[in-house]
């Protein structure tokens, strides 16, 4: 399972990394909009745990 889990608490977990990584996006835009532009897939596919499902 692939997790991200923010500063501020909020976490995502998905089989797919791309959905975490679309999750984490939307998360950006919407609580941390002073982020976008430096908070790019590849930046979020380096946050990315592999956990135990």
């Amino acid at each position: 399972m692939n997790q991200v889990t923010c500063e501020c608490g909020f976490e995502v977990r998905a089989g797919a990394e791309s959905q975490v990584v679309d999750q984490v996006l939307t998360h950006v835009r919407t609580d941390h909009p002073d982020l976008v532009g430096q908070v790019t897939p590849d930046v979020v596919r380096g946050w990315i745990e592999l956990v135990p499902d």
